[in-house]
């Protein structure tokens, strides 16, 4: 089905999977936003993967407990079970404990991150369907 639903602005589809490259100064907010927005994109439009090259991404700090807590299950449900998600992300910005991962599979979003983009896509590729 030919959809008419424009891709949001740093997404990009590679096969299978979609990449959400954004690059800037954003609040927390407009990035939870902006990834929202291209999850919803992928499943609309049948990609079940999305990966997400955060490492340009700034303007808020590091992201609280109830911050992550948010944001998973705001993708949870535009995710509806059907986008699977992998992060790349800046040292700095990991949870050394992957609170934010272990938050995603206990709400049924299959998500991890990385800091680099080798194994983020490899993981992501073993992931989707």
């Amino acid at each position: 089905m030919d959809r008419a639903v424009q891709a949001p602005d740093f997404l990009s589809v590679e096969g299978k999977t979609a990449r959400l490259t954004p690059a800037g100064e954003f609040s927390l907010e407009a990035a939870v936003e902006m990834i929202s927005s291209a999850i919803v994109f992928c499943r609309e439009n049948d990609i079940p993967g999305l990966l997400i090259d955060a490492r340009e991404l700034f303007g808020f700090p590091h992201p609280s407990v109830s911050d992550r807590y948010w944001f998973v299950q705001k993708w949870k449900t535009a995710a509806e079970g059907s986008v699977v998600l992998s992060f790349i992300q800046r040292p700095e910005m990991i949870d050394p404990g992957q609170i934010g991962v272990t938050m995603a599979a206990n709400a049924g979003l299959q998500a991890a991150v990385f800091d680099n983009e080798p194994a983020a896509r490899n993981w992501l590729l073993d992931n989707i369907r």
